[in-house]
């Protein structure tokens, strides 16, 4: 890779921390360009070769982590043809544990003032799971997979992830993944990659 690339990448990465930082800390209606600027001690100028506005530095930074996050949350499903919940071990995961390594953006979910769509970027990463990327299989297949059940389990895992997040992650990511996976089994325990 090319050194400007590096460098591009090191830049975007400082502005997405510095203005996750200050959002954290002011919420996101009270950060402006200048801030994230002043702070990552850069100029405005290098903030507008890449961005063109705060608002397209958050849709990008969300992008990047909602693509991080279903990624990890899916590894258990890709590495498995027919993962049998039953006798999966909730440290076959590391989700959970991504996300409190990550805590610096899932914090920002349960904030006063979130950046718009945060939120509802989670939910439908979470929707577009079930729907899309795992399939449900046993004697009440078409039932489990239709769309009333997916956003059953879409909101159910959400919900339980927000309130880990309130409650500063207070279980341990085991004891998430295995909140999660009780959860999925309890109408089919074998679940796989919906392509295959």
């Amino acid at each position: 890779m090319p050194k400007t690339d590096r460098r591009i990448e090191r830049t975007k990465a400082t502005l997405i921390a510095t203005f996750q930082q200050l959002v954290l800390e002011r919420g996101y209606a009270k950060v402006k360009v200048k801030d994230i600027v002043d702070e990552a001690n850069y100029n405005r100028t290098t903030f507008y070769v890449h961005y063109d506005s705060k608002e397209q530095l958050a849709k990008e930074m969300i992008e990047l982590e909602m693509d991080r996050f279903c990624y990890e949350f899916c590894k258990p499903v890709r590495d498995n043809p027919i993962l049998d919940l039953t006798k999966m071990n909730p440290n076959e995961t590391d989700v959970f544990q991504y996300m409190k390594d990550n805590s610096h953006y899932y914090d920002l979910l349960v904030i006063q003032d979130p950046i718009p769509g945060i939120r509802e970027a989670l939910l439908e990463v979470l929707k577009d799971m079930f729907q899309n990327k795992f399939s449900f299989i046993g004697d009440k297949a078409s039932e489990i997979n239709a769309d009333y059940f997916t956003h059953y389990r879409a909101y159910g895992i959400y919900g339980w992830i927000l309130e880990w997040i309130r409650a500063e992650y207070d279980a341990t990511p085991s004891e998430m993944a295995r909140r999660i996976i009780n959860l999925l089994h309890y109408h089919s325990a074998l679940m796989k990659e919906a392509n295959r």
